[in-house]
């Protein structure tokens, strides 16, 4: 791993660069000054980027939420997110038409027409989580849990994120829930990173040799790192306290290291 002080010291040598949105970008109220400024240098050096984010939202969203936490409009370019996935798989696949959801009401827009929700475990085909209360854990979800486990039901989760940096806290995502169904042996479905085919649909958007920027060493440099892709760990996110514990305790090495996304 070679530690940068810049994205400019590595950035000419790719087609394209992938960034993730929390923690890289900005920490969920707004925008980094650093981050601005690599954006405004790549576009002004002609580099193409885009963004890759587990947010359980269609990706036409992106733009319009980056722009409100304080970014340029004209940096705010195209997006994939784990809730494109979702809309992209429960699309092109059969899991039944009876959903149970669990997560906040707006990002019920990532499940295509023809869907029906359910108000019971014992009418669904599957389970849809995009998200779980801030400061929740898996153990307020016993019963759902146990439920859906009883039915076999895959469970599809639109937001791999474990927990995620807001302002001066961490939140806890849908993943945190999804992971806990598949550790009891239910039947998981994730739809974001670190999953190999999310970082094929994103790479769509840019082609070529690619770079993937971001601070999850579990989602983003785990999962690019699997895809092909070279990294770059941003230690000021989410392992902001741990990056170098993190680090040794990680079964991957990202390629660079920056202690905050600075071009």
């Amino acid at each position: 791993m070679q530690n940068l002080t810049g994205l400019s010291e590595v950035a000419p040598r790719y087609d394209g660069i992938l960034f993730d949105i929390y923690g890289v970008i900005h920490n969920g109220v707004a925008c980094f000054p650093g981050a601005i400024d690599s954006l405004q240098a790549l576009k002004d050096a002609g580099i193409p980027y885009g963004f890759l984010s587990n947010m359980p939202r269609r990706a036409e969203r992106v733009r319009s939420a980056l722009i409100a936490l304080g970014m340029p409009e004209a940096l705010a370019v195209g997006a994939f997110t784990s809730g494109e996935a979702v809309f992209r798989a429960l699309g092109g696949a059969e899991y039944g038409k009876r959903y149970y959801f669990q997560g906040p009401e707006r990002t019920r827009e990532i499940v295509p027409e023809g869907y029906r929700p359910v108000a019971q475990i014992s009418e669904a085909d599957f389970v849809l989580v995009t998200g779980i209360g801030d400061e929740e854990t898996p153990d307020d979800y016993t019963s759902l849990l146990q439920a859906a486990l009883a039915r076999n039901l895959p469970m599809i989760c639109g937001n791999p994120d474990l927990r995620v940096g807001h302002g001066d806290k961490t939140v806890a995502c849908a993943g945190l829930l999804v992971d806990a169904y598949e550790r009891m042996g239910g039947d998981a479905r994730w739809m974001g990173k670190p999953h190999k085919a999310v970082f094929a649909m994103a790479g769509e958007m840019l082609g070529g040799r690619l770079l993937m920027v971001g601070d999850s060493l579990r989602t983003d440099i785990a999962g690019a790192s699997a895809a092909g892709l070279d990294t770059v760990f941003v230690k000021s996110g989410i392992h902001a306290e741990d990056a170098d514990q993190a680090l040794k305790d990680s079964a991957v090495t990202p390629s660079f290291s920056l202690p905050r996304l600075a071009w």
